[in-house]
């Protein structure tokens, strides 16, 4: 049972850590062609990822929740 929730804890960090990096380049690339400073660019773009890297592990989640309720 442990390595179970052990490999969904596992798979929630990789779900987040890759949309958290790929938005925060998308959103860094955006703003600097919208012309903002790029320390100001850095900042925003980090935000931008970690919510929406949040978001991602929380729609994660809820999708792990649904397919588990299918089977039980």
């Amino acid at each position: 049972m442990l390595e179970n929730s052990l490999i969904r804890f596992i798979i929630l960090l990789v779900v987040m850590l890759v949309v958290g990096f790929g938005w925060y380049k998308i959103a860094f690339i955006r703003l600097c062609k919208k012309g903002e400073d790029e320390a100001a660019a850095r900042k925003e773009a980090s935000l931008q990822a970690r919510k929406y890297s949040l978001i991602a592990g929380f729609l994660y989640m809820v999708a792990m929740v649904s397919v588990a309720g299918l089977f039980l």
